[in-house]
């Protein structure tokens, strides 16, 4: 379905990044995988393993500089950028008393600014080539609240309006930009949660209860809605917001009720 599509995926080294990655690899796709780290090498290899192509390029995505060479060098090596995953994001949990201003802005550089800075770039070869995807990974925090995740919830609102605000701007240049809201999904981000006793299992039972699909998501969720964007077939779709959350927001559930 992706076949020959040059794709960078931010935050691909690992969770809902990683399994993108792969996704797109096993479509067809050319993957670009970002990340911060050696994650990133061992996406890409896991991917060329699979006898698709993949290259790592390390990058901080809160970074201009770091943003404008990645996006220089991709699109000098391949010629083209044909669809772009804002996936890389970092999470806290604190009481909003207790939150510093070091870790909100932290929060808000990487989940927030880092998604305008990476589209800006990749929008601009986007734009001369009149086509692209751009797939936004907010969350159901971006549309309700949660105890001790101001600074989360407020960045992953923030990717809901960037989201809209662009598929608006570059609609008539043939960029398509959408977001996908997953809700709970079991990550390496979530086991880290989990590791600190925020989601106990008395927390994630209660979860459960509360999802009409009755189970977490799975990364590979995330991964066939991306797809389904990044296709062809998503070709009058723009400044959407697609939650995947086995029917949790539609449901109603109290958020704010999981984390004291």
């Amino acid at each position: 379905m992706l076949k020959g599509k040059v794709a960078i995926v931010t935050g691909g080294g690992r969770g809902i990044g990683r399994a993108i990655a792969l996704a797109f690899a096993r479509e067809g796709a050319i993957v670009v995988v970002n990340d911060i780290d050696q994650a990133a090498d061992d996406t890409a290899k896991e991917i060329t393993s699979m006898g698709s192509q993949a290259v790592a390029v390390k990058a901080n995505v809160s970074n201009s500089e770091e943003v404008n060479k990645m996006i220089e060098t991709v699109a000098g090596r391949f010629g083209r950028i044909d669809i772009l995953v804002n996936n890389a994001g970092i999470s806290m949990a604190r009481p909003s008393e207790d939150l510093t201003e070091e870790e909100y802005d932290r929060v808000l550089d990487v989940n927030l600014k880092g998604v305008f800075l990476c589209s800006q770039a990749v929008g601009r070869v986007m734009i001369k080539q009149k086509s692209g995807r751009i797939i936004n990974i907010s969350s159901t925090n971006g549309l309700f609240g949660q105890k001790a995740r101001a600074a989360y919830d407020a960045s992953k609102g923030g990717v809901v309006a960037i989201t809209r605000s662009l598929a608006v701007e570059w609609a008539k240049n043939g960029v398509i930009v959408n977001s996908i809201a997953p809700g709970w999904v079991r990550t390496e981000m979530f086991a880290h949660l989990e590791k600190r006793g925020i989601y106990d299992q008395k927390a994630q039972r209660a979860m459960i209860r509360e999802i009409p699909m009755k189970r977490l998501g799975d990364p590979a969720d995330i991964a066939n809605t991306a797809i389904f964007l990044a296709s062809d077939l998503c070709s009058y779709i723009t400044g959407q917001i697609i939650v995947v959350d086995g029917g949790l927001t539609a449901y109603g559930v109290r958020y704010a009720e999981f984390v004291e």
